[in-house]
């Protein structure tokens, strides 16, 4: 049996984000959110590890609310990566708890 070892509850949410890896955007679709991580499929990015890397997370009908994190990979395991946000502005997390709450 695997323990779940998150810190928040993840929500299911379905809508495209861009990861940041080496300063350019490749396009991943978000599957589950939480104040503390995120489950995303990626579309179209290298096959290149990082240890660290910018998540640009926003509402469609949102653009000009847009989230900037920097996640870590937790696991991967073909195009689905789990992330851990490791760092964000507080205007950033207040932006994200809305994201949140606008998708429950």
């Amino acid at each position: 049996m695997m323990v779940d070892r998150r810190s928040a509850r993840r929500n299911q949410i379905q809508f495209f984000m861009n990861q940041y890896i080496d300063g350019v955007p490749y396009l991943s679709e978000g599957l589950e959110l939480s104040m503390s991580g995120a489950l995303v499929r990626r579309v179209l990015s290298p096959n290149a590890d990082r240890a660290c890397y910018a998540l640009e997370i926003g509402l469609p009908e949102q653009a000009d609310q847009r989230v900037f994190v920097c996640a870590t990979p937790v696991w991967r395991s073909g195009p689905f990566e789990a992330l851990r946000f490791v760092a964000q502005s507080l205007s950033d997390r207040l932006r994200l708890a809305n994201v949140i709450a606008r998708r429950i």
